[in-house]
C-alpha cells in the first residue's frame, strides 16, 4: 500500500508563513515619515543634496510597503523575485542616506543630524530598517518559490 503524501498542511504552513513576512514588510510603513526630510530642507535645516534623496527614497519605500506585502500575501509566482528586490532597493536607500548625509556634513560630527530628534534617525531609524529588510530577506529565502499542490498519483 502506498501512501499519499500530504501537502495540505504545507500549503497552509506556507500561507501562514507568507502572512508574518507580509506583517513584517507592512511595518516599513513608518519610513513615509520620510517627508520630514523635505520639510527640513524646505527650512534650510538639512542639506538639499541629502535630505531631497532620503525623504524621496524613504517616502517610495513606505507607500511601496503595503504593495508589496499585499503581493506577497496573493502568492504569485513571480512576487518572491519583486519582493527581493524592493528589499535590496530599500537597504540601498538607507546606505545612501548614511553616505550622502556623511558626505554633506560641513565637518565630521557637526551637523543637524547629531542634534535631537534628527539624531534618532541613523542611531535608531536606520539600524532597525536594516534589521527588518534582513529578516525579510532571509524569511524570502526559506520561503517556497511555488507552495506545492495536491498531487494524486
Amino acid at each position: 500500500m502506498k501512501m499519499k503524501p500530504s501537502y495540505g498542511n504545507t500549503i497552509k504552513q506556507q500561507g501562514q508563513y507568507n502572512k508574518t513576512t507580509s506583517i513584517l514588510m507592512a511595518l516599513h510603513t513608518w519610513r513615509i515619515i520620510g517627508v520630514v526630510f523635505l520639510w527640513g530642507v524646505s527650512q534650510g535645516i538639512l542639506h538639499p543634496a541629502f535630505g531631497v534623496p532620503a525623504g524621496v527614497g524613504d517616502i517610495l519605500v513606505g507607500f511601496t510597503a503595503i504593495l508589496f506585502a499585499y503581493i506577497l500575501n496573493k502568492g504569485f509566482g513571480w512576487s518572491k523575485y519583486a519582493l527581493v528586490v524592493w528589499n535590496v532597493l530599500g537597504i540601498a536607500d538607507l546606505v545612501m542616506a548614511v553616505s550622502l548625509g556623511l558626505i554633506t556634513s560641513p565637518a565630521f560630527g557637526i551637523s543637524t543630524m547629531t542634534t535631537f530628534p534628527w539624531v534618532l534617525v541613523p542611531t535608531v531609524g536606520v539600524p532597525l530598517a536594516l534589521l527588518l529588510h534582513g529578516i525579510i530577506l532571509y524569511r524570502l529565502r526559506k520561503q517556497s518559490l511555488f507552495p506545492p499542490t495536491n498531487i494524486t498519483e
